[in-house]
Parts: C-alpha cells; structure tokens; sequence
C-alpha cells in the first residue's frame, strides 16, 4: 500500500491510478513483458496496439468483462510507469518579412477576385503531398526516464509517392491524382475516379501538371465552360513551366502563386488537409 505522504506528493491523476487497484494482474504482466519485448528490438508500440494486444491475451487468460477503453489504458500506464514518447519535429523558418509577404499575397488575390469576379466554383486550390508505403508512429510507449527511444522499421518508411490533391473554394472535391515512382505507367486496376501518373523519381513535372489540368481541373464541375478561373498553388517550378501557364491559359485560368517558404501558413490544402493527415498517420489514436 502506497504511503500517504507519497501519495498527496502525486499528481491527482496519479493519485487516482495509485489508489485503484489492478483488477487483471496476470494480463497487465503479460503486457508488461510483450512492451519491454517489442521496445527491446525497437519496435513501436501505441496505446491502440496495446489495447488490441490486451483483448486478443483475454481468450487465452479466460478473462471476460473487460473491454481496453482509454481509460484502463491511461492506468494501466500509470501503474507501470510508462509514458507515450514523440519524436522531435522540424519546425519550418519562416522569413523575416512574414507578416508583409502574406498581406501582399492576400492583396493580390483579393484584387484578382474583384478585377475578374471569380465565382467559388472557379476558385481552385491544389497541392502535391507524399504518402510513405510505412508510415512508423511518432510516439511509443517506454520506460519513463528513458532518454534514447530507438524504433525498429520495416526498411519502408522512404518508399513512397506523391498524391496530388485539389478542390474549389465552394467546398467541392476534386478528383485525386497519385504519381507512382516509377519508368512504366503501373497495371494495377485502381479505384475509379483517381488518376494514376508515373515519373521516374516520383517527382510532379510539367507533364504530370498538364496530365492533372486535362484530367482533373478541366473535368471539374463546369470547367467545360472555361469560365475565368483562379488557381491558387504553392511556388514549385513544375507549376510555373511555360507548358504549364499555356495549358492554364487554354482553360482559361490564372494563377496565384503562394511565396516561397510559406507554403505552411498560405497553402490551404497544406494547412487544413494535407499536415492533418500526417499527423493522423504518425499519432497514437
């Protein structure tokens, strides 16, 4: 039984997890034996992995009632001393006329929108995103003190490829677009509706621009009709080639490019989607 005096020194979560008692003993040690299995070989392991690995062990352990809700997963971490641990970041520099290189970009698209009186419907906006074939999480349960966190991969976190995402200011969803790293258009059959590219570096070209505006910008809902339009994209040279402005052109679409460098506070599909998404992958759910 814990002393009273260490006990008030406790937070009052702690205190909370200190004073109730395990109730499943023999699971919690199995548990506690297949994290320091899993962390010793560098393997990750979240809070949902230890949740499902607690009700696959009930069967064999003949425990019934118990359900791995949050909650048990938060005390069962507090009895054993274990924490969730997040690798570091890279923040982005931004420049040091932030604040002047955003009014004037939102200075010129406003003047855009009155000189032309671009309806939503013709407002784009598109971005490129890579997708890793293994995304490994950014957190991990270890042993609280514990200063290297070494995780183990499947030697696929750098495969990857590029999703080309876009959608109009009224809210629409435009078809996605994936470039595949590779010399040869793949044969797969894919899901209707997604345009599949290839590049030998997996990289967007002005040939993968010109394949995205023919297959996905000019099919959007009246883009037929070539109505004067908006594109509002980040400043990447395969969007500013001169096939690239002359195939826009034909469609009859201006371009707002966002500045270099502020990609992450300017471009919308990278600040409400595309970061949101990584996030997602990487994060303990």
């Amino acid at each position: 039984m814990i002393g009273v005096s260490k006990l008030k020194s406790l937070s009052a979560c702690l205190r909370t997890s200190a004073a109730t008692k395990c109730q499943w003993p023999e699971l919690e040690d199995k548990l506690i034996t297949c994290i320091e299995e899993q962390r010793q070989s560098g393997y990750i392991m979240t809070c949902n992995m230890i949740r499902i690995k607690a009700l696959a062990m009930t069967d064999k352990l003949n425990i019934t009632g118990f359900q791995a809700s949050n909650n048990w997963c938060t005390r069962f971490l507090a009895h054993n001393n274990l924490v969730l641990r997040q690798k570091t970041k890279i923040v982005q520099r931004m420049p040091g006329d932030l604040e002047e290189k955003i009014v004037d970009f939102h200075r010129f698209v406003l003047n855009c929108r009155k000189k032309d009186n671009y309806e939503l419907v013709n407002i784009g906006n598109m971005d490129e995103t890579p997708v890793w074939f293994d995304i490994p999480s950014a957190r991990t349960v270890t042993t609280q003190g514990e200063k290297t966190v070494a995780i183990t991969t499947s030697g696929h976190e750098k495969s990857r490829f590029t999703v080309v995402l876009s959608c109009l200011a009224d809210g629409t969803k435009l078809k996605p677009m994936v470039n595949f790293k590779r010399k040869t258009q793949p044969k797969d059959k894919f899901p209707p509706g997604v345009v599949v590219h290839h590049h030998a570096k997996g990289w967007m070209d002005a040939d993968g621009m010109k394949l995205w505006i023919k297959k996905v910008w000019s099919s959007r809902p009246g883009g037929l009709l070539r109505k004067k339009s908006l594109l509002v994209s980040d400043w990447f040279r395969a969007h500013l080639a001169d096939p690239v402005k002359q195939a826009l052109h034909q469609t009859n679409t201006n371009i707002a490019v966002i500045p270099g460098g502020l990609t992450s506070v300017l471009q919308p599909l990278d600040v409400c989607l595309n970061s949101r998404s990584k996030t997602a992958c990487e994060k303990d759910g």
